[in-house]
């Protein structure tokens, strides 16, 4: 499978309908998911499985702050 193959793979698979909020626990998936994978890949594989999951994370925090941000100005309105 290619990139595009899976990324829509990943688009059309149905997933939980989680609360915005969940998205440490998404990000705890993924960390099992590594773990699991760990002693099938190699140290150059996990960096960069690492990497994505810290960009993953950052950007979600970012987004979850915005959305606090907005939610506490549309209040103080």
């Amino acid at each position: 499978m290619d990139r595009e193959d899976l990324l829509a793979q990943m688009i059309a698979t149905p997933a939980i309908d989680r609360s915005f909020t969940d998205w440490p626990e998404v990000l705890s998936n993924y960390a099992e998911c590594l773990a699991a994978l760990q002693s099938r890949l190699d140290q150059k594989d996990m960096e960069r499985l690492i990497r994505v999951g810290a960009d993953f994370y950052r950007t979600l925090a970012r987004a979850e702050q915005y959305r606090s941000n907005s939610v506490w100005e549309d209040r103080s309105s």
